[in-house]
């Protein structure tokens, strides 16, 4: 993976907008985005940018640093909903499951070794 999995979201939401002829800016705001784990900084800003109704995430908190999605910005896009541990277990399983894989694009010196824990 090379991007984010909110990016890939919005510009699938941007294609899709554009497939069917429909204004992103009365998309997005009736959108609910379910990710694994909390956006980064990165990703939080582009959700609210975006201005997506709510994201709905499995681990972290609702900010850091700079709480993105609910702190007073301005020319940021409006607030958006953060609420964190939804499908909790779900996601703790899944990621062992990733983890537990190999990148087959990894360099032969870079690929760790199996030891066979679960």
């Amino acid at each position: 993976a090379t991007r984010h999995a909110e990016m890939v979201a919005i510009d699938r939401v941007l294609d899709w907008c554009k497939q069917h002829n429909r204004d992103y800016t009365e998309v997005f705001p009736q959108t609910v985005l379910y990710v694994t784990v909390e956006p980064c900084i990165m990703c939080a800003a582009a959700v609210r940018l975006m201005s997506i109704l709510s994201c709905l995430f499995r681990f972290g908190g609702c900010g850091s640093v700079l709480s993105i999605s609910s702190d007073d910005m301005v020319d940021t896009g409006e607030p958006f909903e953060c609420v964190s541990g939804y499908r909790a277990k779900e996601a703790v399983e899944m990621l062992k499951a990733f983890y537990r894989q190999e990148n087959p694009n990894a360099p032969k010196s870079k690929v760790r070794k199996k030891d066979h824990r679960n």
